[in-house]
């Protein structure tokens, strides 16, 4: 019995694991596009990533009024109808005043009423004063904490739009010198009208395709994920049979020290 004692605390001990996954909401505006490849092939792409990790998904053609459901949402529309108004404004600042984390995808010049949509959400969020910076360089340096856990140290956009500067926040991909940059990131804090949440921008919607500049926009993809689920799942958990597991091993182990 000595043996079987040390036994049981290894085995609490190993399968205390914990509880890190999440309810996702990827916004496509599918039905509004008339790019159909482009925003399947970036569903597609994000969806499975995202369950890679355990997340669970739901795909909505629309922003729906109620986001209280969701640890996350991921909205990759990025065509100039999509532009966001003042009802997307007080919805999407709700839910990061409540702890949301939230992605926006925006594109090039091409598109600036979805752009400047974008831009103005982040001054109204209090994210300081964001412009648009024309002839972007493509080439540019992946950040930290965006260059891990998968390495990635620069990525080639196809066709990008530029911020010409971070506000109060920080660059997730930007050209050399940091005059410009295609990916922002506020993160839980830096948004002075939604303190409790966090969002991510980057101005480039093939990047997520899993069709260009691979493995770097792969990898840069997974690192926004984790990145997204750090700053908005609380502090992880015991799952509640892993309690059990734990405080079983935890006896075993007293017990074979008292018998010792």
């Amino acid at each position: 019995m000595k043996l079987l004692k040390p036994v049981v605390c290894a085995v609490g001990l190993a399968f205390s694991g914990i509880v890190s996954a999440g309810p996702i909401l990827i916004i496509n505006g599918a039905d509004q596009t008339s790019e159909v490849h482009t925003t399947a092939a970036v569903t597609n792409n994000l969806t499975f990533l995202h369950e890679a990790v355990g997340n669970t998904v739901t795909v909505s053609n629309h922003l729906l009024a109620d986001l209280s459901g969701y640890a996350q949402v991921w909205d990759v529309r990025f065509f100039n109808g999509a532009a966001l108004d003042a009802g997307s404004f007080n919805t999407y600042q709700n839910y990061l005043s409540n702890g949301g984390g939230l992605f926006l995808m925006g594109e090039n010049s091409g598109f600036m009423a979805r752009n400047n949509s974008i831009l103005s959400l982040i001054d109204l969020l209090g994210g300081g004063s964001v412009g648009f910076q024309g002839n972007c360089q493509s080439n540019q340096v992946v950040h930290a904490p965006f260059d891990g856990p998968n390495a990635v140290s620069q990525v080639s956009y196809n066709a990008a739009g530029c911020f010409d500067g971070t506000g109060a926040g920080q660059w997730i991909t930007s050209t050399a010198n940091g005059a410009q940059g295609s990916g922002l990131a506020f993160s839980v804090g830096t948004l002075a009208n939604a303190m409790a949440g966090s969002l991510t921008t980057i101005l480039d919607v093939n990047f997520m395709m899993n069709q260009f500049d691979l493995p770097n926009s792969q990898e840069l993809t997974k690192n926004l994920i984790t990145y997204v689920g750090d700053q908005t799942e609380p502090t992880p958990v015991p799952a509640p049979a892993s309690f059990l597991l734990l405080a079983a091993g935890l006896l075993g182990l007293r017990l074979s020290r008292k018998t010792a």
